[in-house]
């Protein structure tokens, strides 16, 4: 007949009682938080993909910002170019009111001082910045890009954001493209050998005429001035036709800026999309079976309360029963 030692009996107990506490615990711990994988060993497989879940949320996150900072700037820019696209429409309302020559040289003089005003309002918006970052500069977005001649400091380069994984989109204008219509090397004043205002070349407009392909806006809108400044409604009529290429460059800008809005949008969007249904994925890896997981704790419970009441009987001996 062999005998148990008292010790060996001891280290049963203890192990039994440590292993049935141990998955209590873990059951307690899962139906506190109500997750079937609170550690990698849960689940390694599952783990491997609530990882690859959670950085695409990370993702997500960055790129609804860029979103959400490309559409600020998109629509920032879409506001100042439908400024300017009314700036230049009022200009040319005035110009086909004064081509012809049944108005009076103090009437132009008068318009004249409008059409200054108009090209004081285009240079503001020429200048407008978003925070501290001017927007037609190009990539020098700490550089005001326009000085008060029109000059253009800026440079040509895009702005491009990542909206979504590996899909890069421009968000800002260049000033050398709006304004200029290319990204030559704007005209200066001495190119156009203007003298300070008040005593405007009278030659301003025939010369921009000859330059047509380095004029900007500031510059046709100087000679829509001169020309009424100087009753000149031939050069008023010339200037019609720049004024309306003008006009259709900015409303294209226009259109592909909203064109841009609308991919920020739809980008948006399915960043939103692929969130939920990553956490509909996640939770059916990681989520617990609610009914199941206190069934087995209740379970596990009644074990423990078992294996405490066996050991209690079995620890409860004296020397007299080891003799018998």
């Amino acid at each position: 007949m062999s005998r148990v030692s008292e010790n060996s009996s001891v280290h049963s107990i203890n192990y039994a009682v440590g292993k049935t506490k141990s998955k209590v615990e873990d059951l307690q711990m899962k139906g506190s938080t109500l997750k079937r994988v609170s550690k990698p060993s849960d689940d390694p497989i599952g783990n491997v993909e609530l990882l690859a879940i959670r950085s695409q949320n990370i993702d997500a996150g960055q790129y609804l910002r860029n979103t959400n900072f490309a559409s600020t700037q998109l629509s920032y820019t879409e506001n100042v170019l439908e400024e300017l696209t009314d700036i230049l429409t009022k200009a040319k309302e005035l110009a086909i009111g004064q081509a012809s020559s049944i108005y009076s040289p103090e009437i132009r003089d008068g318009v004249s001082k409008e059409i200054h005003q108009l090209r004081n309002q285009a240079l503001s918006l020429a200048n407008k910045r978003m925070g501290n970052r001017y927007i037609f500069s190009g990539q020098k977005v700490l550089t005001r890009p326009f000085d008060q001649e029109g000059k253009y400091s800026g440079d040509t380069n895009k702005i491009q954001i990542e909206i979504n994984k590996d899909v890069f989109i421009p968000i800002n204008v260049n000033g050398s493209e709006l304004f200029y219509g290319s990204a030559k090397k704007p005209l200066t004043k001495e190119d156009l050998q203007l003298a300070p205002a008040p005593s405007l070349d009278r030659n301003l407009a025939s010369v921009t005429e000859e330059a047509d392909h380095d004029a900007s806006i500031f510059d046709e809108l100087y000679a829509l001035e001169n020309a009424l400044l100087t009753d000149s409604p031939e050069v008023i009529q010339s200037l019609l036709e720049k004024l309306d290429t003008s006009i259709d460059r900015v409303v294209s800008y226009r259109t592909k800026i909203g064109a841009l809005t609308n991919t920020v949008a739809n980008a948006e969007s399915n960043i939103e999309k692929t969130k939920l249904l990553n956490e509909a994925h996640k939770s059916k890896i990681e989520d617990a079976d609610v009914a199941e997981l206190f069934a087995s704790l209740q379970k596990e419970q009644n074990v423990l309360k078992a294996t405490y009441q066996a050991s209690s009987n079995l620890m409860n001996t004296n020397l007299m029963d080891f003799l018998r």
